[in-house]
């Protein structure tokens, strides 16, 4: 399916990772700051600098967490700590070092620097709030449900956070959000990176012994930046990772290529769920595996999606970060993985 492309109006800005967190100067509102300037007087430009050092060392860390180096983001951590002069730039950093921990796969670590992020005192940001329920997330998808009902409305933790918080818990789809700025991508990769939502158990009690393979359609995702190549990969290896695990029957979307080309402008503005419905009928399937690529400087968000053909509901989901196609095709296998539970295992 010829999805129409999302593109960014410019290249990611890494930097922007930074607003995403409780950095002093971009949490405080710009009329108190000037304020803050004035009592400082001629220390102002070098309040000034060390907050832009902070915030550098934040986006730094960020950047680096995402593309897995682990130890130079710690690194720019305790360099971001060092250079704070008040409690909102420390407490920015040490969400940032939470982050680092939590995308390292260090749970325990991560929570122990959120807490010391929380001590220190400083003004939250929308960051915290989708940091918190990532760490819930690890002890299953009731705590993270419990810990988003904590996080309040929507306005009160930032639309794009709150908007996080329901793609990861399956009940809003990446691809019905507009990424049109360099900062939304950069924030959007920051929230979802390492995270996946497994089947439930009564998806998983669906295809019992003696029943049919369960049909999945690949259909093509959606590009927020992407290249053309780097799409094609993105979708043959989810066909081709799902295929391999002998569970299902595999349709690729492009095996009715006129069909689905028509359906395309029937389907124009509608949502990701409706959509994936179309698509399922149309090939009489029982899911669609779909997702988007979104383009970063750290390489792209791969973000896979399996929906019921029956109401587009998301079944399971994958966010994982991929500095090249190799990495893309690594990101497919693991979320074909966690697809087995679908079918029965006797088969």
């Amino acid at each position: 399916m010829n999805i129409v492309r999302k593109r960014l109006l410019g290249p990611i800005a890494i930097a922007a990772l930074a607003v995403t967190l409780s950095v002093s100067c971009g949490s405080v509102p710009r009329d108190e700051r000037d304020a803050d300037d004035d009592r400082l007087g001629r220390a102002v430009p070098d309040e000034r600098s060390s907050r832009d050092e902070v915030r550098a060392k934040i986006a730094e860390a960020m950047a680096l967490s995402l593309s897995g180096e682990t130890d130079k983001a710690l690194k720019s951590v305790s360099e971001a700590i060092q250079s704070a002069r008040n409690a909102a730039g420390r407490t920015g950093a040490l969400e940032a070092k939470a982050w680092a921990l939590l995308l390292a796969g260090s749970r325990q670590a991560a929570m122990e620097a959120l807490q010391e992020s929380v001590t220190a005192g400083g003004p939250s940001g929308p960051g915290r709030a989708v940091l918190e329920f990532r760490l819930a997330a690890a002890e299953g998808i009731a705590a993270a449900r419990r810990k988003a009902s904590e996080s309040g409305a929507p306005g009160d933790i930032g639309g794009r956070a709150a908007f996080a918080i329901a793609v990861m818990l399956g009940e809003k789809d990446l691809r019905d959000v507009e990424i049109e700025t360099p900062e939304e991508a950069s924030e959007y990769a920051t929230y979802l990176a390492g995270y996946s939502l497994a089947p439930d158990a009564a998806s998983r009690g669906r295809y019992g012994p003696g029943a049919d393979y369960p049909v999945i359609v690949v259909a093509e995702p959606e590009s927020v930046g992407a290249d053309d190549a780097t799409m094609a990969v993105a979708r043959l290896a989810c066909r081709d990772a799902i295929a391999r695990r002998g569970l299902f029957r595999v349709v690729d979307v492009d095996s009715r290529k006129a069909a689905i080309e028509e359906l395309e402008l029937e389907l124009s503005g509608a949502t990701a769920g409706d959509r994936d419905k179309a698509i399922g009928n149309l090939y009489a399937a029982d899911y669609v595996a779909s997702g988007s690529v979104v383009k970063a400087d750290s390489g792209w968000l791969v973000a896979y999606s399996l929906s019921s053909a029956d109401d587009g509901r998301i079944v399971a989901s994958d966010f994982s970060m991929a500095g090249d196609h190799a990495a893309i095709m690594s990101a497919a296998a693991r979320f074909a993985s966690a697809l087995d539970g679908l079918a029965a295992d006797d088969r």
